[in-house]
């Protein structure tokens, strides 16, 4: 029987991989590695065997102005005028309990008696107080007041009309 020449070699081999290796961390790892990336806990309750629902508010029950819906307005027929962009911002404005600013000036007076664009006659799904910006237009700035809860528009400055 002959000897074997690479029994050698095999020895040297398993003895290397029973040795420790050292790795060396550069400080820019260790700094990544000490960030907790785990949120902030949700206080939430069991409503049935496999439901969890959360405590906290959704940002539409918060911001009311802030929920995403769609709104289709009827088109003029002969007996019924057509529909005004007052019009319009009523009806995206019912239901979330927000009105118009009274008393009504001359300026949004111009506004609300405007015809309404057929193009805007239906808009969605988008969010009420984008959609309020888009039917009033770039010469209206809004403001809300969340204390009387109601929405106002205000002629925009002109030097913000030219840009």
């Amino acid at each position: 029987m002959k000897k074997s020449r690479l029994w050698p070699i095999t020895v040297i081999l398993i003895l290397s991989a029973c040795t420790a290796k050292t790795a060396t961390v550069t400080p820019s790892e260790t700094h990544t590695q000490s960030i907790s990336a785990t949120p902030a806990p949700i206080e939430v309750v069991h409503t049935a065997r496999y439901t969890l629902v959360s405590l906290t508010p959704d940002e539409t029950l918060t911001f009311p102005l802030r929920q995403v819906t769609s709104h289709a307005l009827p088109a003029p027929k002969k007996n019924r005028p057509t529909a005004t962009r007052g019009d319009a911002l009523r009806a995206w404005l019912s239901g979330t309990g927000y009105g118009l600013c009274l008393p009504v000036t001359r300026d949004t007076r111009q506004l609300f008696a405007s015809p309404l664009p057929d193009i805007q006659r239906s808009m969605g799904p988008m969010r009420i107080d984008d959609a309020l910006r888009v039917i009033a237009g770039e010469a209206w700035v809004m403001n809300t007041d969340e204390v009387t809860r109601t929405v106002c528009f205000q002629r925009a400055p002109t030097d913000r009309l030219m840009s």
